[in-house]
Formats: structure tokens, sequence, C-alpha cells
């Protein structure tokens, strides 16, 4: 059987295709640079991302607020 993967979004691409409002959860691991990347491409797009940590599940939540 051939199955064909869709290719995985990278996180740059998450965070461009996010609309105001929207949020995506990243794993904890990637805590650093997805906060780095945050500050950067706000700066660069001119949007508006925050970040919460849920220590729980072990996400970081990227929300676009402008």
């Amino acid at each position: 059987m051939d199955e064909k993967k869709q290719p995985q979004q990278t996180n740059l691409g998450i965070l461009r295709d996010l609309e105001v409002g929207q949020h995506h959860d990243f794993p904890a691991e990637k805590l650093h640079s997805i906060k780095a990347m945050c500050s950067t491409f706000s700066f660069q797009w001119d949007r508006k991302f925050t970040t919460k940590i849920d220590r729980v599940r072990r996400v970081v939540t990227v929300t676009r607020t402008k």
C-alpha cells in the first residue's frame, strides 16, 4: 500500500499561519526556541504573540494577539 505522508509543518510555518486569536501548543522541550521565535518574529512581522506554560500538560501555548 502506498501511503503518502503529509509533510510536517515547521514551527516557523505554524507561527506564520496563526490568525489573531488562534493558538497552538508546542512540547515543553521547545520552550526556549519557541519563545525566541515569538520575540523575533513579533518584531519582524509586526505581530504579537503571547506564551503560556502548562506544567501539568508539559506544553507551551502560543497565542497570536495582534
